[in-house]
C-alpha cells in the first residue's frame, strides 16, 4: 500500500427521497464519474445504481443508534443492510457509530473489509491502514470533508478551487443527496424540515421554498464531478485496498 493524494467521491443516501437521489446518480452517470454509495435503505433507484456497475460501487450505512429503522441490535441492524446489497464489502456507519467489537463483527461476520467511519476534517497526508484485531481484517479509509459538517466550520469551503481542499495525500468526500438538493450552508432548514415531513416524502414542492442558491453543497459537488471526470473519472473505495 503506497500513499497517493487521489480524491475520491462517495454518497451517504441517507434515507433520501427517490428524486433527490436519481438526481445525484444521473450527474455522475452523465459526466461517467466513479462514487461509492453507502445506503441506508431499500429503494427502486438501489437497483438503477447496481444496473451502472462500472461506475458505482455499493456499501452500506448502518444505523445502530436506538429506534433504527434497519433494526434494533447490531447483528440486526447488519443483517438488514446486507441484504439489500450482499455485494457489499464497503461501510460507513451513520454518526460514525463505531467501536472495536462492532468492526470485528463486521468484518469477521458480514464480510465487510473496508470501513470508512473516521472524519478527519481537512488534515493532509491521510491515508489507509488496516485493523487487525481477533479475526478482523480491516482496511479503515479516512475521509476528508464531509457536507453537513462543512456547514458548522466558522470559514466553510463551498468552493473546489480552495486551495484547502488540495492538500497532500487522500482526499475522501461525503455528500448527501438532501444536502446536494437543499445547497444550504446551515444546518438549521434541514433539521426545520425533518419535523415536517419523514424524509423519503420530500416532493420538490416541498423542499423548493428552501432550496439556496450560490455557493453550497450542490454546487462543490457539482464542481467535484467535473473535476472528476476530466481526471479520470476517480475510484471507488474499494479500489483503494485492492492489490
Amino acid at each position: 500500500m503506497h500513499a497517493n493524494n487521489d480524491y475520491l467521491l462517495t454518497i451517504d443516501v441517507d434515507w433520501a427521497a427517490d428524486w433527490m437521489i436519481e438526481y445525484v446518480a444521473d450527474c455522475l452517470i452523465e459526466k461517467q464519474v466513479k462514487a461509492t454509495w453507502f445506503i441506508t435503505h431499500y429503494s427502486p433507484l438501489l437497483d438503477k445504481l447496481k444496473f451502472h456497475h462500472q461506475l458505482f460501487e455499493i456499501g452500506i450505512h448502518p444505523n445502530c443508534l436506538p429506534e433504527s429503522s434497519q433494526g434494533s441490535t447490531e447483528d440486526e441492524v447488519l443483517q438488514f443492510i446486507k441484504n439489500l446489497a450482499p455485494e457489499a464489502t464497503s461501510m460507513r456507519t451513520h454518526a460514525l457509530y463505531q467501536h472495536t467489537r462492532f468492526l470485528r463483527k463486521a468484518s469477521s461476520e458480514y464480510g465487510i473489509s473496508i470501513d470508512s467511519s473516521l472524519l478527519l476534517p481537512r488534515v493532509p497526508n491521510l491515508a489507509p491502514f488496516c485493523l487487525k484485531w481477533k479475526g478482523a481484517n480491516l482496511w479503515r479509509i479516512p475521509y476528508f470533508l464531509e457536507d453537513d459538517m462543512e456547514m458548522f466550520e466558522e470559514e466553510p469551503i463551498w468552493s473546489w478551487s480552495d486551495p484547502r481542499l488540495h492538500v497532500p495525500g487522500l482526499k475522501v468526500f461525503d455528500f448527501h443527496p438532501a444536502y446536494i438538493t437543499l445547497n444550504n450552508v446551515s444546518f438549521d432548514v434541514y433539521e426545520n424540515l425533518k419535523p415536517l415531513k419523514p424524509l423519503p416524502e420530500w416532493t420538490f414542492d416541498f423542499v423548493s421554498p428552501h432550496i439556496r442558491e450560490g455557493q453550497g453543497p450542490k454546487t462543490l459537488f457539482l464542481e467535484m464531478v467535473d473535476y472528476l471526470s476530466t481526471h479520470g473519472g476517480g475510484k471507488w473505495i474499494k479500489e483503494l485496498v485492492l492489490s
